[in-house]
């Protein structure tokens, strides 16, 4: 057995006691877990991001354009944009069919001035107040980026009882929550697999979950189904992209084959967002030799396929 052979196994192993009922006397297997099937089966929730939505920057036309191509969710940017906008989202959704994801945007809890930290912390009160008064699933938290200023074990103990506890704690109380989002490598030594989120998840408690993203894990994790199925209840968002260049899904070929992480949204009867964080690639190049990308109409018909390919790819799992 190969070490992901072996990363892959363990994480399969190590599934969310949320997942699972203790055996009973009459089970027949001694100490070992039953599963329990999801209490609903997992539903396709196709989402982009507002910035991503490829119609003039009007609410109610961005919101008309996911409701005509199928999607059920629409995720915000965070800071300011929810401040400034996020009531007047609220009043435009209503009477739709589509529900309000994440908000996301920079986020930051590794400098040595502790005193940074807790203005950073603060900063995010108002915003959460907004999400919960507005219904979104939750505010996406990175707690570190680049290289910390301090070390990971005092990053993480603080994160967990006083920065992200803090956030959590007022998450809750607003109604929502904040969404631990795993990144790799290239961008943080700290937080880069599923299952480590949801264990700070876990150990915040109230108002903390914890997203995957495909682009994201296919860096850091040996199996999309186990990364999913780490985090069980406490998965709350999804972030899909190709998974070569971090472009529209179906960009990078066959390697964009998302049906193992399918498997496992499935398994655990997920029915949050998957929502689009990518970019487009170039149509060709200019007079110049500059790149040229695509327009919104020529952006609508790139979706159109994304779509198709990932219905496709949901079924199959």
């Amino acid at each position: 057995m190969n070490r992901r052979e072996f990363l892959a196994a363990g994480a399969a192993a190590g599934i969310a006691p949320a997942l699972f009922a203790a055996c009973g006397d009459t089970c027949g297997c001694g100490t070992l877990p039953k599963l329990t099937p999801p209490a609903q089966p997992a539903q396709l929730n196709l989402c982009l991001q507002w910035g991503g939505i490829p119609v003039q920057d009007d609410i109610n036309a961005k919101l008309d354009y996911l409701e005509a191509n199928n999607y059920q969710a629409v995720e915000i940017p965070s800071g300011k944009w929810v401040l400034e906008r996020g009531e007047q989202l609220a009043a435009a959704l209503k009477g739709r069919k589509l529900f309000l994801a994440t908000a996301c945007g920079p986020s930051r809890f590794d400098r040595a001035d502790k005193a940074a930290n807790d203005r950073e912390v603060e900063s995010f009160f108002p915003v959460l107040e907004v999400l919960g008064a507005i219904k979104s699933v939750g505010l996406i938290i990175c707690p570190a980026r680049g290289k910390p200023e301090v070390g990971l074990k005092e990053l993480r103990e603080d994160f967990v009882t006083n920065t992200g506890k803090r956030l959590a704690e007022k998450a809750a109380k607003c109604g929502t929550t904040i969404v631990l989002e795993p990144l790799q490598r290239a961008e943080t030594p700290f937080l880069r697999q599923v299952a480590d989120g949801a264990k700070m998840a876990q150990e915040i408690g109230a108002g903390c979950t914890v997203m995957g993203d495909f682009w994201h894990m296919s860096k850091e994790e040996p199996s999309q189904f186990a990364a999913f199925v780490s985090a069980g209840k406490l998965l709350s968002h999804v972030h899909i992209a190709s998974l070569g260049r971090r472009k529209i899904p179906g960009s990078d070929g066959a390697l964009d084959n998302y049906v193992d992480g399918f498997k496992g949204l499935k398994f655990l009867g997920y029915r949050g967002a998957v929502s689009l964080e990518a970019g487009h690639l170039p149509v060709g190049k200019n007079a110049a030799g500059k790149d040229v990308y695509p327009d919104n109409v020529q952006k609508q018909e790139i979706l159109k396929r994304m779509c198709a390919l990932i219905r496709e790819q949901w079924e199959l799992a």
